[in-house]
C-alpha cells in the first residue's frame, strides 16, 4: 500500500542511518529510539534531508558526555589489565626461579628459563633465576639442555655476577679446564666465559689450557676453546700459549683443527710474538706448502703472507714456488699463489 512503511524491530539497528522505503525516508536512531519520519520520497528529492542535530536522538552534548564516560571506563580497564600482567609476570618468574634447576635439564624447560633470563628487567631477577643452579655448575655444563641456560646467563649478566661459575670450576683443579674444553657441550659454556668475563676472572682457567694447548688445538671441540683463549686472554698468556706450540709446528700444520689455532695466534699475537711464530713456521720447510693445499691451512698461509715482511716474505714465496705446479691444480693453492705473487 502507498505510504506504508515496513518497520524492523528497534534492536535491529546498531547505528544512526537513513532507511529508504518505497514512499518514505526514515531516520533511524539508537535501538531504543522511535524512527523519525522525514518526508515523502517524492517530496524529499534526490538527496535525503537530515534533521537538525538538536532533533536527532543520540546527538548533542549528552552524547559527548556518554562518549567520555566510555573512554574513561576503557582506560581504567586497560590499566587494570596492565597491572594484572605485571603481577602474573612476577609470579611466573618466582615459579621459574624455584624450579630452575629441574627445568634447565629439560628440553622444553630450558627454553622457558632462557626466555626468562632474556626478558628479565634487572640483574637481581636474573640472579634469583639461577640461585638454585649454584653448586651444580659442573654437571650443568655437561648437560645437553642446561648448558644453553648457563650460556644465556653469561651473555645477559654482568661479569661479576658470573664469578660463582668460575669459582666452582676452579675447585675442580687446573685439569678441569682441559676436560671441559674437550666436552661436546661444556666447551660452548667455556667459550662464553672467555668472551664475556674479564681476563683476570678467566686467568686460572686459561692456565689450565696452556699445559695441554697442543693436543687441545688438534681436538674437534678443544680447538674452538683454544681459539677463544688466544683471542680473549692476556698478552702474557697468549705468549705462553704460542711458546708452547712452537716445538710442534710440524704436527700442528698438518691438522685441520690445529690450523685454525695457528691462524688465530698469528692474527691476535703482538708483533714480537708474530715474528717468532712466522720464523718457526718457515723453519719447517714442508709446513707452509702442506697448509697451502687445505681449506683451513691455506688461511694460515694467507695470514702469514700478509704479516710477514722482508726476508720472511721472500722465504715464504720461495718455499711456495717449489710446489707451484701442485698448487695450481688446487683451488686453495691458487689463492695462495695469487697472494704470494701480488
Amino acid at each position: 500500500m502507498a505510504g506504508s512503511v515496513a518497520m524492523a524491530p528497534p534492536h535491529a539497528y546498531s547505528c544512526q542511518m537513513p532507511v529508504f522505503t518505497s514512499s518514505y525516508i526514515i531516520q533511524v536512531a539508537a535501538p531504543s529510539a522511535t524512527p523519525i519520519f522525514v518526508a515523502d520520497a517524492a517530496q524529499a528529492g534526490a538527496m535525503p534531508r537530515r534533521l537538525p542535530a538538536a532533533q536527532i536522538p543520540g546527538d548533542g552534548p549528552q552524547a559527548c558526555t556518554d562518549d567520555q564516560a566510555t573512554m574513561d571506563a576503557h582506560n581504567q580497564l586497560m590499566l587494570q589489565l596492565q597491572e594484572s600482567t605485571v603481577a602474573l609476570q612476577q609470579d611466573r618468574a618466582a615459579l621459574l626461579a624455584k624450579s630452575a634447576l629441574k627445568l634447565s635439564q629439560d628440553y622444553e624447560g630450558c627454553r622457558l628459563v632462557q626466555q626468562a633470563l632474556e626478558e628479565a628487567d634487572s640483574d637481581g631477577v636474573r640472579d634469583a633465576l639461577v640461585e638454585t643452579l649454584r653448586g651444580h655448575v659442573w654437571e650443568l655444563m655437561a648437560c645437553p639442555h642446561a648448558n644453553h641456560v648457563l650460556q644465556k646467563f653469561i651473555i645477559t649478566s654482568r661479569p661479576t655476577a658470573c664469578q660463582f661459575l668460575v669459582d666452582e670450576l676452579a675447585k675442580q683443579g687446573l685439569a678441569s679446564a682441559c676436560k671441559l674444553a674437550r666436552h661436546k657441550y661444556a666447551y660452548r659454556v667455556f667459550q662464553r666465559l672467555l668472551e664475556h668475563l674479564m681476563p683476570q676472572q678467566t686467568a686460572g682457567l686459561v692456565e689450565g689450557l696452556v699445559v695441554e694447548c697442543v693436543p687441545l688445538s688438534m681436538h674437534r671441540y678443544g680447538t674452538f676453546v683454544m681459539q677463544h683463549a688466544l683471542e680473549y686472554c692476556s698478552d702474557a698468556q697468549r705468549e705462553r700459549i704460542v711458546a708452547a706450540m712452537l716445538p710442534h709446528i710440524s704436527k700442528l700444520s698438518v691438522n685441520n683443527d690445529a690450523c685454525m689455532v695457528l691462524d688465530r695466534a698469528l692474527v691476535k699475537a703482538c708483533a714480537r710474538t708474530q715474528d717468532v711464530l712466522v720464523k718457526a713456521i718457515l723453519a719447517n720447510t714442508d709446513a707452509i706448502g702442506s697448509m697451502a693445499h687445505t681449506r683451513r691451512g691455506h688461511a694460515v698461509v694467507l695470514s702469514l703472507l700478509e704479516l710477514a715482511g722482508g726476508e720472511h716474505l721472500e722465504e715464504a714465496a720461495q718455499q711456495l714456488s717449489k710446489q707451484a705446479s701442485s698448487l695450481r691444480r688446487n683451488r686453495f693453492g691458487r689463492l695462495v699463489l695469487a697472494a704470494s705473487e701480488a
